[in-house]
């Protein structure tokens, strides 16, 4: 497998390690094709994205949690376009219990999570995850009364704040890039679907 083959397994049949491709040249089981409109210059980028995003799964609730209560201290103006966090006195910090805040929490990273699986299945054609995030950005424009497109563009700092909280000591300039150019996938169909 290339993993093994990665990985220098020594295994061969004839005690020689079998060649390696040449740099630039990918094995013979071929690495998947990106679809052009994904914002990684090859799959390397996104199987790397991905296992980053595992520790975001394996603590989705604090993630969720950690993401929304620094985009409303960020936006505190903006906690009254949410009737579900109308009962919550302040702008609720992260470890807020409240199954309310831990409703929109979930909701707001389910979306991220959701593009991830779709361009995971199909690397090589992502069109069901540009259509989750334009649907998503229609829906915005048709019920959240008051709000502009700004307001997406500002989950962009709560969004890697809180892939370096969870993170920590991995969270690097090669992690920061990935998920900025991520986010910023994700920003131009929202944006594309709540301006059409």
């Amino acid at each position: 497998s290339l993993l093994l083959s990665m990985m220098g397994s020594g295994s061969s049949s004839s005690g020689r390690p079998s060649p390696s491709p040449a740099k630039g040249e990918q094995p013979e089981a071929a690495t998947p094709e990106c679809d052009l409109r994904l914002p990684f210059t090859n799959f390397r980028e996104l199987f790397t994205l991905k296992n980053y995003w595992k520790t975001v799964k394996r603590n989705d609730q604090q993630c969720a949690k950690i993401m929304l209560s620094k985009y409303l201290n960020e936006q505190p103006e903006w906690k009254g376009l949410y009737a579900k966090l109308s009962g919550i006195k302040g702008i609720p910090p992260a470890d807020c219990s409240d199954a309310s805040f831990e409703a929109v929490a979930a909701a707001y990273l389910k979306v991220f999570d959701d593009v991830i699986t779709a361009v995971e299945e199909k690397p090589g054609d992502v069109q069901a995850a540009c259509d989750r995030l334009s649907n998503l950005g229609k829906m915005h424009r048709a019920k959240v009364s008051g709000m502009d497109s700004s307001s997406f563009q500002a989950m962009e700092g709560p969004f890697l704040f809180m892939i370096q909280e969870i993170l920590q000591d991995r969270f690097n300039e090669k992690a920061e890039t990935l998920f900025r150019k991520f986010f910023q996938f994700c920003l131009k169909y929202l944006i594309e679907g709540f301006t059409k």
